[in-house]
């Protein structure tokens, strides 16, 4: 089973990968941690079933305000959950809690997932064929292009697309509330996790693991976790089959793939072309206000990822080159909304570039590479 990289997080833990996995319990999912970094894998053939289902909700004319009322739906819900003082909470209002986190950060997984890049790709396909010598994609998505008397179908896949990437940013901005950054829940409830516990590998443990923690059972250490950890959904009993040591590093050693040395080809989301030096940020430190004077105007952010918290990075960038994502990520709709050069789904940016190399990005054809 080929198995690709599909998302990275600068820093995660088993916990989160316990919350988020099961949002991807049928879809076979990898999960590898080592040394703290996050990386997340889904089979090729899994890929492709969710851009037909992808496909599929665009071609639905009720898909779209679906997305709409779950958005309002979990607006109250992540409110209710960020209002909640957890240091007040007695042990069973805290177990309680867990369990209510849990489930609508589940829930939202659920539907957030739905709005992934990979769930656009037959649609960008289909769109990217009809428009073919009509306009560019970037302009059908930044909504310059007139499209009433388009067919019915083709009319339906480029309504669905505009209007979602909008939805899209929204969606993330909850996300983030949730998980993102000190302020977040998640971070909040981390914090507990080690506080209730006493244990300062309360954060490698499941939530299983941490309720029996807090019910007074025996739970072994597992701090090695952080270190290398292969982890995979175990269906049939719900919960994570972990891998940790020398045994994770073997498994994560048959997912490496071969990295290029001085070039990635990505796709293309926002076109031009453009040399800078880079900026490798793959999350925004704490002292964010003292790091954004600190970086110049014109520069290449080289990330993994981008989100709404980066849009002041962005506002510097001259261009923006990704390691995930495709025509619907965050960074391809930011990039369109400033007009910058922008190339997503690279897949090794941040391995290939460092901090100060110097670089071109042509994003008219999707290759970036070192001068």
């Amino acid at each position: 089973m080929k198995y690709e990289p599909v998302f990275k997080i600068a820093y995660a833990n088993v916990f989160i990968t316990d919350l988020f996995m099961r949002s991807y319990a049928n879809s076979n999912p990898v999960v590898t941690i080592k040394n703290r970094k996050w990386e997340f894998f889904l089979p090729q053939d899994i890929l492709e079933k969710h851009s037909e289902q992808g496909f599929e909700f665009a071609l639905d004319g009720n898909k779209y305000k679906e997305f709409e009322n779950r958005y309002s739906f979990f607006k109250e819900r992540v409110k209710k959950l960020r209002e909640t003082n957890l240091e007040r909470l007695g042990k069973e209002e805290f177990l309680k809690f867990l369990d209510e986190f849990k489930e609508v950060i589940v829930g939202f997984r659920d539907t957030y997932k739905e709005t992934e890049f990979f769930y656009f790709t037959k649609i960008e396909k289909e769109l990217n064929e009809y428009i073919k010598g009509k306009c560019s994609f970037q302009d059908l998505l930044s909504n310059r292009v007139e499209i009433g008397l388009w067919p019915e179908k083709i009319r339906r896949l480029a309504d669905y697309i505009i209007g979602m990437q909008h939805l899209k940013f929204e969606y993330r901005k909850m996300f983030n509330e949730v998980v993102k950054g000190k302020e977040s829940s998640c971070s909040k409830l981390l914090q507990q996790l080690v506080a209730r516990t006493g244990r300062e590998d309360a954060t490698s443990m499941t939530i299983n693991e941490v309720k029996d923690c807090l019910n007074g059972k025996e739970v072994k250490d597992v701090s090695d976790r952080h270190v290398y950890s292969y982890i995979k959904w175990d269906e049939e009993n719900k919960k994570l089959i972990i891998y940790s040591g020398g045994d994770a590093y073997r498994k994560i050693r048959e997912l490496d793939q071969y990295i290029p040395e001085n070039e990635v080809i990505g796709a293309p989301a926002c076109k031009g072309f453009v040399r800078g030096e880079v900026k490798v940020i793959l999350r925004i430190p704490t002292n964010y206000a003292e790091f954004l004077l600190k970086i110049k105007e014109g520069y290449i952010l080289v990330s993994d990822t981008t989100g709404p918290e980066m849009i002041a990075l962005i506002e510097k960038a001259a261009a923006i080159v990704t390691d995930e994502g495709g025509m619907m990520s965050h960074a391809a709709i930011l990039s369109r909304e400033f007009n910058i050069p922008c190339v997503v789904g690279t897949k090794y940016a941040t391995k290939v570039f460092e901090d100060g190399d110097l670089i071109e990005v042509n994003a008219n054809n999707g290759v970036v590479r070192k001068v």
